[in-house]
């Protein structure tokens, strides 16, 4: 993934609402802060065309990353998001359990008032 030159502004894309440019930062191998920052905005925008990415990024390397996927898939309420939060539920780091304990109640929440 390149962009342009240097890191992803994330605050920036955060201003424009550029969720796709958000969903390729989420992937910047290079900064975990950026990943962790692009979780963190995508889970307050509530935009499911984010799911698949926050999904993958379930698994990624830093647990900071991996919670913030929780909870911005909290956030968004989609019920595609379960099984991999389920699978979240057992992550060795227990503040990615929690997140994910807390984003499936989130998500039945907002599919049962409905």
């Amino acid at each position: 993934m390149l962009f342009g030159f240097g890191k992803p502004d994330v605050k920036d894309m955060e201003k424009k609402n550029d969720v796709d440019g958000l969903i390729k930062a989420l992937g910047y191998e290079k900064d975990v802060q950026v990943r962790r920052e692009a979780a963190y905005i995508l889970g307050k925008m509530g935009d499911s065309s984010a799911v698949d990415s926050l999904l993958k990024a379930l698994e990624d390397p830093d647990s900071y990353v991996r919670r913030q996927a929780a909870d911005a898939l909290g956030l968004i309420g989609d019920p595609r998001s379960v099984d991999s939060l389920n699978k979240a539920l057992h992550d060795p780091n227990k503040y990615v359990c929690q997140g994910a304990a807390d984003a499936l109640s989130k998500i039945e929440e907002k599919n049962t008032m409905h």
